[in-house]
């Protein structure tokens, strides 16, 4: 079984908003239809001790996807997750 297996219970969608929250603080919006993680530098220096900067990165490149994908179309996806609480 893959680690990432159930990834989309790891993220909240305020779709109305166009935002997806992972549970590890990324947050992610579509601009022009490509996940872009607003907060990507503040959650690859907390991973980096623990996984290494270059797997930082590339972990957060995932979750943007990741993020993007339940954006987009989030039933197809497998989404069974809540609305995010307001980041205001």
């Amino acid at each position: 079984m893959s680690k990432h297996v159930h990834w989309q219970a790891r993220w909240l969608l305020g779709e109305a908003e166009g935002l997806a929250l992972h549970d590890g603080g990324l947050r992610v919006r579509l601009v022009d239809g490509v996940g872009v993680a607003e907060n990507a530098l503040e959650i690859e220096q907390a991973l980096a001790p623990v996984h290494g900067s270059h797997n930082a990165t590339a972990m957060v490149k995932r979750l943007a996807r990741e993020g993007a994908q339940l954006l987009i179309d989030p039933h197809s996806r497998g989404w069974r997750g809540g609305k995010p609480e307001s980041t205001d």
